[in-house]
């Protein structure tokens, strides 16, 4: 017997790995589809969640300006914070839906912060 050339020995040995590595491989895949799924549906939930903070924030401001000024308050800083941190939260929404939700989550702080300070005692 030749050692060359097609022994049955090594059709059964191939005709056994071809489908034990297939079967490896879906068994394999089936559970990072999954992950994929997972990450993309928390990713876009993130998104959805920081763009509607932003949203609220910068609605609130613009509100709470347009009461403010319809009460007869005059204008002054304090209306320029308050629209200010609008503008500053509102490009947290752009930023959110473009997926950069860390710097959505910045301009969503740095909004709130600056509308707050139109309520400090130096601009009531």
């Amino acid at each position: 017997m030749t050692h060359g050339s097609g022994s049955g020995f090594e059709g059964e040995l191939k005709t056994r790995e071809a489908p034990q590595q297939a079967l490896t491989a879906r068994f394999r895949g089936q559970g990072r589809e999954r992950v994929v799924l997972d990450r993309r549906r928390a990713a876009r939930q993130a998104r959805r969640v920081c763009a509607g903070i932003c949203g609220l924030i910068a609605l609130v401001a613009v509100v709470v300006t347009g009461i403010r000024l319809g009460q007869g308050s005059g204008a002054g800083a304090w209306t320029v914070l308050y629209l200010a941190g609008g503008v500053v939260s509102g490009c947290g929404v752009v930023l959110a839906r473009f997926g950069r939700t860390r710097w959505a989550l910045a301009a969503m702080c740095v909004g709130a912060g600056v509308a707050t300070l139109g309520d400090g005692p130096m601009f009531g």
